[in-house]
Parts: structure tokens; C-alpha cells; sequence
């Protein structure tokens, strides 16, 4: 006989556990149950790249909450151990461990998973990392702990904070290698790129643009990645970050509508299905300012929406007006954005006299679509309040309007 669940939340990132805590806030009588392939309790991520490497953080400050505090809140969990289909005609999940759970309300909550290399040698699969659960950081930090040089791939966020956290561990020689004009270039504008790429010089790091990865084979007992130039780089072990898949075999299985590569939900975070909620990296839904379809796959989009979707799912009637927020550290450099940032709708840059500082303004159709704050702190809310303003600006009128220099 299955066990039946009130709230059955397949997932145990912070989507999840922002889910699990709304609940509670408005049914505090309902069973919850979380359900998460990794052993570990919902933790933090953004640390597995940044702060861990340089002693900000350790890992006992991970958790979000501590086991008991998760039990005291009256949600249950099963942890490491997938669930592998979803029936919802029967509202019943099954686990790889062969549990059956059957649940009133269920929320998809499972993240991504790495975009994968192509074929990679099978003796060489060792040496080939990537980075997305506290499993693959303590991987990697092996592996570091052994020097050597290693080769980092991908132009985008994890690429960029882990060829700079990486570079400050002492042992390693590093070659960075993007696949674009240089770390981050499809978000930042060209003067803030160099700044960036010559910092990673100043440290050391081989850093290289424009180089894309073809192949990965064995040389001479070591890792020799060939790029389409036709030179190789040639190391001991590398690691890379070319993005993200959403987990969507789950909600394949069950016919759940689909949008921009993940699970289409309405305002509420309701899906195609009644019965089922999707929050974080698999959820597109409305933008809450232009209404446009929008897949996010940031720390603070993943707990804003699992708590719309926690609250939804215990009764409410919530729609989603969060502009979600990311950001980034890169050495001494630091950067919070909200909005559509792309470079290319970089329609206005303000830097400070000393060039530590810079604010970004991205324009489409001559509407503020997004701001990215360089090194300036406590400027989120404004940003958020010009966007929503929605108004036709021009790229002139935008000088002074955040800068405190």
C-alpha cells in the first residue's frame, strides 16, 4: 500500500525548501514530504563556487535548516533517493529505490543538471569535472588538492568564478578557455570584459577567447582538449560549465506542458496539471513586468518561486511579482543585476572617475529591460522600480539615475 501525502515536493534545493516553509506558514496541519536524490538536506549552492574555496564559508553552514529543525517544522524527508516516474492520473510517484508515494498537491522542484561535454574517453572521465552539488565540489576539491595544471571551460558564471577561485588555491596552473570575447561577454559590455580578462591575466591564469572545444583525448598520460583552431591544451584534469539542462524527464513522462525547454506554469506556478506545481531552474513562467515567457536559473528565482508555489499550493491565491536578482564575485569584483542583461542591449554604461565602479543600463525598444550593478551595493530595489516603470527612455536620460559618484 502506498503512503499518501498531503504536499509531496520531488526535489530538496532551495526551491523546495522555500516551498515546504510557505506551506507550513498557511496549513499547519497537512503532511509534507520532500523527496531528494542527493543525501544531503536543501543546502546552499552558490557557496560550491565561491565562498568555500576561499574560507567565507565551510560546509556546516550549507544547510538551510538543520534536521531537526526540518522535523520541527513537520516536513518529512527520503534523500538519495530519485524518484524516477510520476503518474498523475493516480497522483502517484515511484522512487529508484521502488517506494511508491501518492500525494494530494505534488511540486517539481529537481533543477538542472550540467550540460554534458561531448563524448568524453572513458579513461579519461575521471579527469573531466563538473560542478553542481556539494558531491561534485568535494570531487573537485580532491582533485585540486593534487595540483597540476588544469584547463577550465565556459565563459559564463560557474566557467568564470571557478577559474578565479581556482587560481587562488596556490598548487594549480590555470588555462581558461571561452568559447565567446571573453569571461561573461554575453552579459557584460566590452570595456567591463577586459577588465575582467585582465584580472584573470594579473593572476596568473592562461585565459583564452574565442577558443571552442571539439574533442577531448588521451596524450602522453594526460588530458589534451582540442579546440577548433587545432591546438590543443594539454593538462592533468579540467573542469567546465557550459550551462544547464533543466530535469524534465519527470514532467515529459507526465505530458506537463512545456515552455522554452522547461515546464510551462501559469502566475501561481500551477502547471498543465492541477495537481502539480513547478518552482526554480524547470519553471517558465510569465514575466511579472512584460508578461513574456521567462526561464531563470538563479539562487534567489528558485526560493521566489518555490514560495509562490508553496503558498498556491496550501490555498492561496498568489501571482508571481518578484524580479528575481543573481550576482556574481570574480576576485575583488562583485556584481548584482535583475533584469534582462544581455550585451548586446547595452544602451547606456556609467563608470566611476577611479573605474572600480560601473552601472549598466540594458535597453530594448527603448525600455529599461535591465540594470547590472558592478561593484555598487544596496542599488536592487531602485533598479527594480525603473524597470517596472516600464516608460520609453532614451540612453541619455538614464545618466545619474543610480550612480553615488
Amino acid at each position: 500500500m502506498n503512503t499518501y501525502y498531503d504536499y509531496l515536493l520531488v526535489g530538496a534545493g532551495p526551491a523546495a525548501a522555500a516551498a515546504a516553509s510557505a506551506i507550513r506558514e498557511k496549513d499547519t496541519q497537512g503532511q509534507i514530504l520532500m523527496l531528494g536524490a542527493e543525501p544531503e538536506t536543501p543546502y546552499q549552492r552558490p557557496p560550491l563556487s565561491k565562498g568555500l574555496w576561499l574560507g567565507k564559508d565551510a560546509e556546516s553552514d550549507l544547510p538551510l535548516k538543520s534536521a531537526s529543525d526540518w522535523a520541527s517544522l513537520g516536513v518529512e524527508m527520503a534523500l538519495g533517493d530519485p524518484v524516477i516516474t510520476l503518474d498523475p492520473q493516480h497522483r502517484e510517484v515511484k522512487t529508484l529505490a521502488g517506494k511508491r508515494y501518492d500525494y494530494g498537491k505534488a511540486l517539481l522542484a529537481m533543477g538542472g543538471r550540467p550540460k554534458p561535454l561531448a563524448a568524453v574517453p572513458e579513461l579519461l572521465r575521471d579527469r573531466v569535472l563538473s560542478l553542481r552539488s556539494l558531491a561534485d565540489y568535494r570531487r573537485l576539491r580532491a582533485r585540486a588538492a593534487e595540483g597540476g595544471e588544469v584547463l577550465v571551460v565556459g565563459g559564463g558564471f560557474l566557467g568564470a568564478e571557478l577559474a578565479a577561485t581556482l587560481s587562488q588555491q596556490g598548487a594549480l596552473k590555470i588555462h581558461y578557455c571561452v568559447s565567446g570575447d571573453g569571461p561573461l561577454a554575453q552579459m557584460l559590455p566590452p570595456m567591463l570584459v577586459e577588465k575582467v580578462s585582465a584580472r584573470y591575466r594579473s593572476a596568473g591564469v592562461d585565459m583564452e577567447k574565442q577558443r571552442k572545444l571539439m574533442e577531448i583525448r588521451a596524450q602522453d598520460g594526460r588530458l589534451a582538449a582540442v579546440f577548433a583552431d587545432g591546438h590543443p591544451v594539454v593538462c592533468d584534469w579540467m573542469v567546465y560549465g557550459i550551462g544547464m539542462e533543466p530535469n524534465n524527464a519527470l514532467a515529459d513522462t507526465a505530458g506537463l506542458q512545456k515552455g522554452q525547454g522547461a515546464v510551462a506554469v501559469d502566475a501561481q506556478m500551477r502547471s498543465s496539471d492541477p495537481h502539480i506545481w513547478v518552482a526554480g531552474d524547470l519553471a517558465t513562467y510569465p514575466d511579472p513586468v512584460w508578461g513574456s515567457p521567462l526561464r531563470l536559473e538563479h539562487w534567489d528565482n528558485a526560493e521566489a518561486t518555490g514560495r509562490i508555489a508553496g503558498l498556491n499550493m496550501a490555498g492561496e491565491t498568489v501571482a508571481f511579482r518578484h524580479q528575481s536578482m543573481f550576482y556574481s564575485d570574480i576576485y575583488e569584483f562583485g556584481f548584482e543585476a535583475v533584469g534582462e542583461c544581455r550585451s548586446d542591449m547595452v544602451g547606456h554604461t556609467e563608470c566611476s572617475p577611479d573605474g572600480d565602479q560601473a552601472i549598466v543600463y540594458y535597453l530594448r525598444d527603448h525600455q529599461l529591460r535591465g540594470v547590472l550593478l558592478w561593484n555598487v551595493w544596496g542599488k536592487v530595489k531602485a533598479a527594480r522600480t525603473l524597470i517596472a516603470a516600464k516608460r520609453r527612455v532614451e540612453p541619455d536620460a538614464l545618466r545619474g539615475l543610480l550612480k553615488d559618484w
